[in-house]
Formats: structure tokens, C-alpha cells, sequence
């Protein structure tokens, strides 16, 4: 279960970061400031539940080779 929770926070990471390099394109412009705030919410977020995924399954797995079971 670590690993699995390891490997969708590392693909979460990724999405969140590739999603920002590469951009989300809109039919309708926006405002430039509303863009920007836009893309800032969206970085936080996938870095914030990446990094949490990441760390739970860390734990997880220090967990796991301290004591031997779940």
C-alpha cells in the first residue's frame, strides 16, 4: 500500500509540475492577473498533495523496516 501511495504522490508531483511547464489552454482570455493566480493555486496545490503523498508513504516504509509489520 506504501508504494502504491508512494507512486501516485510521485505521478501527482509530476502531473502538477508538467501541468505548469506545458500550461492549460483557454478559449475565453482572462484576465493576466487571474492567469497568474490561477497557475499559482494550481502549483501549490499539486506540490502540497504530492509532497503529502510522498511523505505518508516514507513513513509508511520507515514504519515497515523499523517494526516488520503493518
Amino acid at each position: 500500500m506504501a508504494w502504491l501511495t508512494l507512486m501516485i504522490g510521485g505521478v501527482v508531483l509530476l502531473a502538477g509540475i508538467c501541468g505548469q511547464c506545458f500550461g492549460i489552454k483557454r478559449k475565453a482570455p482572462a484576465h493576466p492577473a487571474d492567469k497568474r493566480v490561477g497557475k499559482m493555486v494550481v502549483t501549490i496545490g499539486s506540490v502540497v498533495v504530492g509532497l503529502w503523498l510522498v511523505a505518508f508513504s516514507v513513513v509508511h516504509l520507515i514504519h515497515l523496516h523499523t517494526v516488520g509489520h503493518w
